[in-house]
Order: C-alpha cells, then structure tokens, then sequence
C-alpha cells in the first residue's frame, strides 16, 4: 500500500492475502480505498490492482 498510485511513493504498509479494501477510485493500474480487516485496518491508500483478487 502507498501514500500514491506509483511505486516511487512512499510505502505505508503491506497488506496480507485476504485483506479487504473498500474501494474509492482509481487511477491507470492502481486503486484508492480504505483497508477494511488486518494490520493496517483503516487507512486509506493506493494498491496496485495487479495484486488484487476481484472475488
């Protein structure tokens, strides 16, 4: 997860398998949400979607 929709901004956390991400917006390959369950629940920040598991 990090603070912009590219890999040079900041880290500001990772996110286990099954973590949930209530989704806000995206932007090219990356999504904008709040972390929902596990260690970061809460904050918001941008995931690349290629992480992401649609189910």
């Amino acid at each position: 997860m990090r603070n912009g929709p590219s890999t040079s901004y900041a880290s500001l956390g990772f996110l286990g398998k099954g973590t949930k991400i209530d989704p806000d917006c995206t932007k090219d390959n990356w999504l904008y949400g709040k972390v929902l369950t596990g260690a970061n629940a809460g904050k918001w920040g941008w995931v690349s979607i290629s992480y992401l598991d649609p189910a």
